[in-house]
């Protein structure tokens, strides 16, 4: 088999064993670039991206190609060359082609300019893992068809997650693929202020136009009309007219809809009717697939430990992990130095140190959510508003204190190992088939974190 084919093959072999977001991040630009005997080398675009392959997915490749090829293969990775700009050779002799091109591209930056969005905010820069992966999901759908299945589609998370750079990496890339689409980003603070403009000058007319004709409508932070009369009125009448001309809304929040104080009922109700995601923390390995991006971003050159170390002294929110990056290698350079893991040390202090939460405070975690009393979930009850979360407790017990699956057992009313056993396969099922289920329980275990 001719290698483009076979890496085709090994492809879509590969998307039906992981997540269309995991697909899309990691290999959708990955290639074969040769193949001698059983050796594989996969071309890959960038660092981050080929660290990323090595570290977890070099198995499920190598038994992809063993499948296909009944050979033992060895898998190896390089980063790609990228052609650079101007060097094409051909492109000297272009002539008025050339020059077209470079007019669409300065048609394309006005555009951008003129939709309130930032260039910089792409889905190539972007990084997905657990914590984001149904975002992205669904931010890659709507790209396909704006306005069809995931309309609104309501992203909410605490601040500094990424919610700014989805939604606008949404709108960037509708522009890219869909030229003729008109895409408007805003805050709410700026749709409300537009507004108030517009009443002042008695433009009303022209303010609705605007944004009633958007085929895209982005508002950030969407929270900040709640409380404001004028404004939510004004906004409930652009949904609704968005809406019924099944034109893309994508809202972002750092809550829910139900969750947002003074919010009108009404438009509560509409901001839950699509699609809702949120973004959770990322783990140490998402915080430390976003340094090394930022690195390649900024072609900057921190070893590994150092940004290892950033990674495990900042758990919180990307913002404070970018800033964490730039106050080490801004130090670095004014001492004329390079950045080292002391000096990290020395900047960020000692790495917050986390105890696993203790069975207690699980089940008791689990009951206020759910609104139980422990005696339900180690009693012998087994109706589903008690079952589910007495199976969901079985399970970030195991995942959270891999505590044998007895003494789970045990804690929850002397149950069987068995039937804990059970009960841990029955959720991971269900994470995989029910969005709503993932969402409950990363609220569950962000609460037992703090």
């Amino acid at each position: 088999m001719e290698k483009d084919s076979l890496w085709k093959t090994t492809l879509e072999q590969l998307q039906v064993e992981i997540t269309p977001a995991a697909y899309q991040t990691w290999f959708a630009k990955t290639c074969l670039e040769t193949v001698n005997g059983n050796n594989f080398i996969i071309g890959c675009p960038s660092t981050y991206i080929k660290k990323r392959l090595e570290k977890k997915y070099k198995p499920q490749i190598e038994q992809a190609l063993k499948s296909l090829t009944n050979k033992n293969p060895k898998v190896g990775f390089i980063i790609k060359k990228q052609q650079e700009k101007g060097k094409d050779s051909s492109s000297d002799n272009l002539g008025p082609l050339f020059q077209e091109q470079k007019k669409k591209e300065k048609q394309r930056k006005e555009k951008i300019k003129e939709s309130g969005l930032s260039p910089q905010y792409t889905f190539s820069n972007f990084v997905v893992g657990n914590n984001n992966n149904l975002a992205y999901a669904v931010a890659q759908s709507i790209v396909q068809n704006p306005g069809t299945r995931y309309n609104p589609f309501f992203l909410y998370s605490d601040v500094g997650l990424g919610k700014t750079h989805l939604i606008q990496a949404i709108g960037n890339e509708i522009l890219k693929t869909q030229r003729g689409k008109k895409v408007i980003y805003c805050t709410s603070e700026e749709f409300a202020n537009q507004l108030i403009q517009a009443i002042q000058n008695r433009t009303t007319a022209t303010f609705k136009t605007k944004f009633r004709s958007a085929d895209v409508l982005l508002i950030d932070d969407i929270q900040f009309i709640a409380g404001r009369e004028t404004t939510q009125e004004e906004f409930f009448h652009t949904f609704n007219a968005l809406y019924m001309e099944q034109k893309q809304i994508v809202l972002t929040s750092d809550k829910a809809p139900k969750d947002i104080p003074e919010l009108e009922d009404r438009l509560s109700s509409r901001f839950g009717s699509g699609m809702l995601a949120d973004m959770q923390f990322p783990d140490f390995d998402i915080r430390l697939a976003i340094l090394q991006k930022k690195c390649e971003d900024l072609k900057l050159k921190v070893n590994t430990d150092v940004l290892e170390y950033i990674a495990e002294a900042t758990p919180s929110n990307i913002r404070e992990l970018e800033g964490a990056l730039n106050r080490v290698v801004t130090l670095a350079e004014t001492q004329g130095v390079k950045p080292t893991r002391a000096l990290a040390q020395k900047i960020l202090g000692e790495p917050p140190q986390s105890k696993p939460p203790t069975a207690d405070k699980i089940i008791k975690t689990v009951c206020n959510y759910y609104t139980l009393k422990p005696k339900d979930l180690k009693g012998k009850r087994r109706p589903i508003r008690i079952a589910r979360p007495r199976q969901i407790a079985m399970y970030v017990m195991r995942k959270e204190t891999e505590l044998p699956f007895e003494e789970i057992g045990n804690q929850l009313g002397g149950r069987d190992h068995t039937t804990v056993m059970h009960g841990v396969t029955k959720i991971e099922e269900l994470i995989h088939n029910d969005p709503g289920i993932k969402s409950q329980i990363m609220e569950i275990t962000n609460q037992l974190s703090g």
